[in-house]
């Protein structure tokens, strides 16, 4: 296969990739803040939780990197990093 064909196909896989994303992503609905809010009746507050949360926004990927972090960093338990998490991309 040509190097030309090669870059072509390339980018077009990309776009795809990036165009599903795009469709994939969620709507304006997200609440970071109602994430951080959950976390702080609880006991929790570190400037880490807002950055968790705002992945959480992004849907079910963000949802699980941002209980990784909460679970990671501080050692929140992982039913309440993932109900936190899970709040946010609502």
């Amino acid at each position: 296969m040509r190097l030309s064909h090669r870059i072509a196909a390339t980018t077009g896989i990309l776009a795809l990739t990036l165009g599903g994303l795009a469709a994939a992503a969620p709507t304006a609905q997200a609440t970071p803040t109602q994430c951080v809010s959950y976390l702080a009746v609880r006991g929790y507050t570190s400037p880490i939780n807002a950055s968790a949360c705002a992945l959480g926004a992004n849907g079910a990927p963000g949802t699980y990197n941002c209980a990784t972090l909460l679970i990671a960093a501080q050692t929140i338990p992982r039913e309440t990093a993932l109900w936190a998490c899970t709040i946010a991309g609502w």
